[in-house]
């Protein structure tokens, strides 16, 4: 845009035809003036080319003197003049009274004739002048050229944005959990961010493939584990029958046990995983009544307290088995780890209903709080083998929020202690 400007003005400056333009009687007094001036006594003294320079001194321009007989040109000062600029000039000569022509930005005022040391001289007078009437559409073109910059340069970086904006969101969505992302028209362009986005879309399908053989494999696991375990039980109790060491029993059922929960556990996660759900309207109270209960208890006989706010009178669309896993097992870490208080309160708004379970104990870090959801993740693995847990019960109740299209989450509380979210849509279309 800039070397056009350039070259347009600069063809308009340089290379236009001489043409015959009007002539202000300033312009003539001014050559006037400087013939009165030279032809003093103190100017006639002086080299014609320093008399031509102090001359033109008070007038805008530069003065210029052609001997008529062989056509010389004097200049006072200034840079030499083009040829064309040389041609007019002398073809000016043959004037009898002065006019104004212009070429371009150069303006040529004569000839006024005089005579220096018995010899005649025609005086003209040479300016630079921007013609005024060339400034609009070199205006015009500018503006058009700056607005077509714009709009191109608009499409061409949105043409650019687009694509990523599309491949940041799939892979956003797939950080959530959202396998099935992908992305869409940019995979069609056929340049770097297409191959980029085709690129992305074979990964999200690799880890598709990978996530559901994960998943396949963890209940295959939890189902197969299930037979030799009852086998196991069964064969405790014929031991039991034949008098072998009590001690060693009770330590074989006791690991029995545990293997049976955490099999449970898997089972439980499995489920919740593959999408499996009965949803429902129920009352909230109702569903929340038992849960609470055996909370209740279970912080009594640790000697803590849980402090529970009034139940909104609300129907919620849940799968009432999922939900309760969900609160239970939240709630129930949250009375673990807590020093004396369980808080539990509701909140809603227009799209959504939430249920806040904080306590009062150590709490976590902000990285924590994000890894306590993954399968077999325990933020301080020494307390979590001293409660027995594995790190599977806020796996679970992530999965059966998520389940009901909702989402928990876990953030330090502002007294301490920690405080976990878990928000449910009034709707399916809220999700």
């Amino acid at each position: 845009m800039v070397t056009s400007l350039l070259a347009i003005w600069g063809s308009r400056l340089f290379f236009e035809d001489l043409q015959v333009v009007q002539i202000k009687p300033r312009e003539v007094a001014d050559l006037n003036q400087a013939i009165e001036r030279m032809e003093r006594e103190r100017f006639q003294n002086m080299p014609f080319e320093e008399a031509l320079d102090r001359s033109s001194r008070g007038i805008r321009g530069r003065l210029i003197a052609i001997d008529v007989l062989d056509n010389r040109l004097i200049s006072g000062g200034g840079p030499p003049l083009r040829n064309n600029d040389k041609d007019d000039l002398l073809r000016l000569i043959g004037q009898t009274s002065p006019i104004a022509v212009e070429r371009g930005a150069f303006k040529i005022i004569g000839p006024l004739f005089f005579e220096r040391n018995g010899k005649r001289y025609a005086l003209f007078s040479v300016k630079f002048d921007m013609p005024e009437k060339r400034t609009p559409p070199v205006l015009l073109f500018l503006s058009i050229a700056v607005i077509t910059t714009i709009l191109l340069s608009w499409l061409f970086a949105k043409s650019l944005t687009t694509p990523i904006l599309h491949i940041q969101s799939s892979a956003r969505r797939i950080a959530g959990g959202d396998w099935q992302s992908r992305v869409g028209s940019a995979a069609r362009r056929q340049d770097e961010l297409g191959q980029l986005a085709r690129d992305f879309n074979k990964m999200a399908e690799q880890l598709e493939t990978m996530w559901g053989a994960q998943k396949r494999l963890l209940a295959d696991v939890s189902h197969e584990l299930r037979s030799p375990l009852a086998r196991l039980q069964m064969a405790l109790g014929l031991a039991y029958q034949q008098n072998v060491d009590p001690d060693t029993l009770s330590r074989v059922e006791r690991e029995a046990d545990r293997m049976e929960a955490l099999i449970a556990q898997l089972l439980t996660l499995s489920r919740a995983e593959s999408g499996e759900a009965t949803i429902q309207k129920q009352a909230l109270t109702l569903v929340l009544n038992d849960v609470l209960t055996d909370a209740n208890f279970e912080a009594a006989n640790r000697n803590k307290q849980l402090q529970i706010d009034e139940i909104p009178k609300m129907t919620v669309l849940i799968d009432s088995m999922m939900f309760c896993r969900a609160v239970e097992n939240v709630l129930r870490n949250a009375i673990r780890h807590s020093k004396f208080m369980t808080h539990i309160s509701f909140s809603e708004n227009n799209k959504h209903w939430c249920i806040h379970i904080t306590d009062d104990g150590d709490g976590l870090t902000a990285e924590e709080c994000e890894r306590i959801f993954s399968p077999f993740y325990r933020a301080t693995l020494a307390r979590e083998r001293e409660s027995g847990g594995v790190g599977l019960g806020l796996s679970i109740a992530k999965a059966a929020v998520e389940l009901h299209h909702g989402r928990i989450i876990a953030e330090p509380a502002e007294r301490g202690g920690l405080r976990v979210t878990l928000s449910f849509p009034k709707s399916l279309d809220d999700e």
